[in-house]
C-alpha cells in the first residue's frame, strides 16, 4: 500500500494530510490535539484502519499548521471543509476523534455535502469546566514550554493507568521532542475547543451520527457520547466502552471495527 502525505494551503490555514487505501470511497479522519505534526505517525494509522484500505480512500487530515493566535471551532470547521475541497472529496464517511470530533461536529452542519455518515469518538455536544480545566491546563504548559510536565499531564489523563503504565516509554517518546513552534500551535488548537457548544448545531445535522465514548474518560465523562445522541435525533446512536479511558482509540482493540461496521451499516 502507498502512503503519501501533501501539504494543503488554503485562504484560512495550511494542513498537512496523508492519503492511503486503494477504494474509492472517501474516509475522512479528524484527529485530537497533539503536541507534534501527526504525519510520522501516518503508516501507524494506515496499519491500525487496515480494514478500510481495499474499498476507501483515506484521508487523514492533522490540525492546521499557522491557526491564528485565537480560534474556534468553527475555524477548525471551515480549514477543514477548504483542504477536503482542495483535495477533491464530497460526502465522506468522517471520523472525528476528540477534539477532531469538535471540529467534525462543526463541519457536519456547516457543510453537509463533505458529511455522508458522522463518526464522533470520545468527544462532546458542550464544554464542560472539568474538561475545559484539564485543557487549559495543557495550554498553559505549553505556553510555558514546560514540555515534559505536558507530556506527563497530557497521556495520564487520556490514557487508563494500566496502559500509561505498560506502555509509559513509548507513550512519552511519541510525544517528545516538539519544538516551541509546536508547543504554540498546540495552545492555541487547544485554548480553540473552550467555549464549544454544539446544542444548536447537532439536531441541524442530517447525516447518520454515532457517538463512542468510554465510561472512565477523565476529560469529556462517560455521558458525553449519550448527550451527543440525544441531540443529534432519531438517526443518532451511541455506544459506551464501560471499562477504557478517553483514548480508547487507542486502547480497545474491535474500536476500528466499530467504525467500519457503522460505515457500512
Amino acid at each position: 500500500m502507498e502512503l503519501q502525505t501533501t501539504t494543503v494551503q488554503t485562504k484560512s490555514a495550511q494542513c498537512e494530510c496523508a492519503v492511503f487505501g486503494r477504494g474509492t470511497k472517501p474516509l475522512v479522519i479528524l484527529p485530537g490535539i497533539f503536541t507534534k505534526s501527526l504525519m510520522p505517525f501516518a503508516q501507524g494509522v494506515a496499519d491500525r484502519y487496515q480494514k478500510f484500505l481495499a474499498g476507501y480512500k483515506v484521508y487523514l487530515l492533522d490540525r492546521p499548521l499557522n491557526p491564528p493566535e485565537t480560534c474556534d471551532a468553527a475555524f477548525l470547521a471551515k480549514a477543514a471543509a477548504e483542504s477536503l475541497d482542495a483535495l477533491g472529496v464530497k460526502g465522506a464517511c468522517v471520523v472525528g476523534i476528540s477534539a477532531g470530533g469538535i471540529a467534525a461536529q462543526a463541519l457536519a452542519k456547516s457543510r453537509p455535502d463533505l458529511a455522508a455518515k458522522l463518526f464522533l469518538g470520545s468527544t462532546c455536544a458542550k464544554m464542560t469546566d472539568t474538561a475545559a480545566a484539564i485543557i487549559e491546563g495543557w495550554a498553559r504548559l505549553a505556553e510555558e514550554e514546560k514540555l515534559s510536565e505536558l507530556n506527563q499531564a497530557f497521556a495520564q489523563a487520556v490514557y487508563t493507568p494500566s496502559f500509561y503504565e505498560r506502555y509509559k516509554d513509548a507513550i512519552l517518546s511519541s510525544l517528545d521532542g516538539a519544538t516551541s513552534a509546536d508547543l504554540k500551535r498546540f495552545c492555541g488548537l487547544a485554548r480553540a475547543t473552550l467555549d464549544f457548544d454544539a446544542t444548536d448545531i447537532l439536531p441541524k445535522i442530517k447525516c447518520p451520527v454515532l457517538a463512542v465514548g468510554a465510561g472512565l474518560d477523565k476529560i469529556f465523562g462517560a455521558d458525553a457520547a449519550p448527550q451527543i445522541a440525544r441531540l443529534a435525533g432519531t438517526s443518532a446512536r451511541s455506544y459506551i466502552y464501560q471499562n477504557y479511558g478517553h483514548a480508547v482509540y487507542d486502547e480497545a482493540p474491535d474500536y476500528v471495527d466499530r467504525i467500519y461496521e457503522f460505515f457500512e451499516g
